[in-house]
């Protein structure tokens, strides 16, 4: 927890979920993600939520952190949200500490580049919402993290 962070300890919670992207096959997924970007900075600065959100091959995988009753209203609008399908919550816990507060929020988009990251994590195969499991999610958002603090956007 930063010092400018508003939440206490025990009432920090980390909820990760992932979703299919649910868009019309025209749609810029470049435009559609910095949208999402844009209005999620504005609404989760003021619910003092931060988080990372995971774009790829047809899915998104997101860490939200924050008070809990605002991380929960925050994923029951995200359900809701037309360009998400079989949103599928894969843990909700309290947090003794934010693994994303650098973020009201951040995107990333993995490329051919990435793969290296993948292979390392051995995730190829369970990359899919319906297999990817809370651990190996936390772990692939955090090791995005530690790229996005690399590359300067952190």
């Amino acid at each position: 927890m930063t010092s400018s962070d508003p939440t206490p300890a025990h009432g920090l919670q980390r909820l990760i979920y992932a979703s299919r992207q649910n868009l019309p096959p025209d749609a810029p997924l470049d435009e559609v993600v910095a949208d999402i970007i844009q209005a999620s900075i504005r609404n989760n600065r003021e619910r003092a939520i931060t988080g990372l959100l995971l774009v790829h091959e047809g899915w998104f995988v997101q860490a939200l952190e924050g008070p809990g009753p605002a991380v929960r209203e925050r994923y029951e609008r995200i359900a809701a949200d037309p360009r998400h399908a079989d949103a599928r919550v894969l843990e909700i816990e309290p947090a003794s500490a934010r693994a994303f507060g650098d973020w009201n929020m951040c995107a990333r988009t993995l490329s051919d580049a990435d793969d290296a990251l993948l292979d390392a994590l051995a995730e190829r195969e369970s990359l899919a919402p319906e297999r990817l499991d809370a651990r190996n999610a936390l772990r692939l958002l955090k090791a995005v993290r530690d790229i996005q603090g690399r590359a300067g956007f952190g």
